[in-house]
């Protein structure tokens, strides 16, 4: 795949090639193309080179000095989910022609390091040492992709020469790629400090309508299962928590940094439980394994965050838009921003309109 053709050029003089203001030009470019779906990259890209094979190694080039840049700055994680997304977008209509069956060890360490529930090797077929991924051969090879630059990101943080954030070619992109993408999902609402049950109302309708799937003995999807999870779970302990923080950054915490007790920890789980117990494909084990692994406890160091609003309307099948349907507090703006841009902020917003109430 495409990390083959970066791989080759790693020995490339960086910052020789960062005196190209062509190469400039074309870096921010594509990553106007990975960050906004700008698709001017391949024109400019196929006029700067004069046959098919020059396009080529001038594209692999660019992609290189590209993650060079981004692996030193914070936008890294941002880069690689978005690199994903750009990457199937081309090759969606060849995907089938994606191989079936990957090697067990293979499929381990893509696993081993990707954070996607659905890669389990017990819940598929492996024969003589091989592994059939049709069930989730889309997903394994977004995560095959996401892991391999991240090894790459990690690699080029840990041999980049520190001055390279000074040279005032790579000052240029860092601020061209800081205007473009300024993290728009950090912020929301945060919560003040509240004591006492939290009414069903102050949910937000997607909230409210898994749980009714749930009690009326549905099956809401994986996914919207886990996102319910993790929802109530910060709902309960901590809801000014989100997936990213003021840089952007993913944020990795454990159960026991939220609830601070294993007995408040339990107590949810045992809660989940007798709510999951409704529904039609109720497993005791598999249902408490989940949620351990969602929330981050004991069989996950790290809780698998409630998605962005962003990610239940455009959920690529992964059955959460279904529940999705705003209502007048979900399309609030303030200075033509949306105000609840996490399913968290329609609670805090509730929360503080409550407690204003009460200080009246």
């Amino acid at each position: 795949m495409f990390w083959e053709k970066l791989e080759k050029i790693e020995g490339c003089d960086f910052f020789k090639e960062i005196e190209d203001s062509t190469n400039i030009e074309l870096i921010k470019f594509f990553l106007k193309y990975i960050f906004q779906g700008d698709k001017s990259y391949s024109k400019l890209l196929k006029n700067v080179s004069k046959d098919e094979k020059e396009m080529e190694e001038k594209d692999t080039l660019i992609q290189y000095l590209t993650l060079i840049i981004v692996a030193n700055t914070r936008y890294y994680n941002l880069f690689i989910k978005n690199y994903v997304k750009r990457y199937f977008e081309n090759i969606e209509k060849t995907l089938n022609k994606l191989p079936n069956k990957v090697s067990v060890w293979e499929f381990i360490k893509v696993s081993a390091h990707s954070r996607n529930n659905d890669l389990k090797l017990e819940s598929l077929e492996l024969d003589k040492g091989v592994v059939d991924i049709s069930p989730v051969r889309e997903t394994y090879y977004m995560e095959l992709i996401r892991v391999r630059l991240r090894e790459m990101v990690e690699r080029i943080k840990a041999d980049s020469d520190r001055t390279i954030l000074e040279h005032e070619g790579v000052q240029e992109i860092v601020k061209f790629m800081e205007k473009m993408v300024k993290p728009q999902d950090v912020g929301g609402i945060k919560a003040v400090n509240f004591q006492g049950e939290i009414p069903l109302e102050w949910h937000p309708p997607c909230i409210r309508k898994i749980l009714e799937d749930i009690l009326s003995g549905g099956s809401p999807s994986h996914y919207a299962r886990r996102s319910f999870v993790v929802y109530w779970f910060c709902a309960k302990f901590n809801p000014n928590l989100r997936p990213l923080n003021k840089e952007g950054e993913l944020v990795n915490i454990s159960a026991l940094d939220i609830a601070k007790s294993e007995e408040a920890i339990e107590n949810f789980i045992e809660e989940m439980l007798k709510l999951f117990s409704n529904v039609e494909d109720f497993n005791p084990e598999k249902t408490r394994y989940y949620i351990c692994h969602n929330i981050g406890y004991k069989v996950a160091d790290h809780l698998t965050h409630c998605e962005y609003c962003k990610n239940w309307r455009e959920d690529g099948g992964k059955g959460l838009r279904y529940y999705c349907n705003p209502d007048e507090i979900c399309r609030m703006r303030r200075n033509g921003r949306p105000l609840v841009i996490h399913p968290l902020d329609y609670l805090c917003y509730n929360i503080n309109r409550h407690m204003k109430r009460k200080k009246r």
